[in-house]
């Protein structure tokens, strides 16, 4: 499985500029794996592609988005991946199973939940892997152009970072089930407590969906604790 490591880009302008209806989560447990690869060119050139796709929804220039987004992704972010995990014909079949039409000439998103891989996680301590699991279903058509974007959310509501972690999903060759991680390192020193990743999927720069996963961050043990 081929595994590509993206840096992720911030576009707190676009991002304000967003909205659609929430939608509901449900949990799931996978693995992940493969090769990884990363430069700030590579960076750069996919926060322009996801600036673009948040520029459209926010009602802006795709070329404004494209420009802010080339110029922070290649600066700072968390590390992503995605890989194909699942056929589309094993996708296609299960929508028949469960009474929907599989379209022809078009690619569709049948499903998208979010999880996180720890519901607690110490500052300083092992990365939070924060995991999308994408179905798409159809049969022939154009290939979408897949976008992930995660804003890190406080318990009072205000973003963690103005910076959210957005990524192009990479496999995506038409219908089939596909799995994009953020790997996120929690500094030393955040401020313990519960945070929610939101998370919105754009399917050619329009938002098809939104979901929601809780995570904990706990304090680094003091030596006498520690030693225990």
């Amino acid at each position: 499985m081929k595994r590509t490591i993206s840096t992720a880009v911030a576009a707190a302008l676009l991002a304000s500029g967003c909205a659609a209806p929430d939608g509901d989560g449900r949990q799931n447990t996978s693995d992940s794996g493969g090769s990884q690869g990363q430069n700030a060119a590579a960076g750069a050139a996919l926060g322009a592609v996801a600036g673009c796709a948040l520029a459209k929804i926010a009602g802006k220039k795709c070329a404004e988005g494209a420009v802010i987004g080339a110029a922070l992704g290649a600066a700072i972010g968390w590390s992503t991946y995605s890989e194909k995990v699942a056929s589309a014909q094993t996708v296609n079949a299960e929508a028949q199973r469960e009474g929907l039409k599989v379209p022809q000439n078009e690619i569709r998103l049948k499903d998208y939940q979010v999880y996180s891989t720890a519901s607690v996680a110490r500052a300083g301590g092992e990365p939070v892997q924060v995991v999308g699991n994408i179905k798409l279903y159809g049969q022939g058509g154009r290939v979408p152009e897949v976008v992930q974007s995660m804003t890190l959310l406080k318990a009072n509501g205000e973003k963690a970072s103005d910076k959210p972690q957005i990524a192009r999903v990479e496999r995506v060759d038409g219908a089939g089930q596909f799995r994009a991680v953020g790997v996120y390192k929690i500094p030393r020193g955040m401020e313990q407590g519960q945070y929610t990743v939101q998370s919105v999927l754009l399917l050619d720069g329009r938002e098809v969906a939104r979901r929601t996963t809780l995570f904990q961050v706990a304090g680094v043990p003091g030596p006498a604790l520690a030693a225990r």
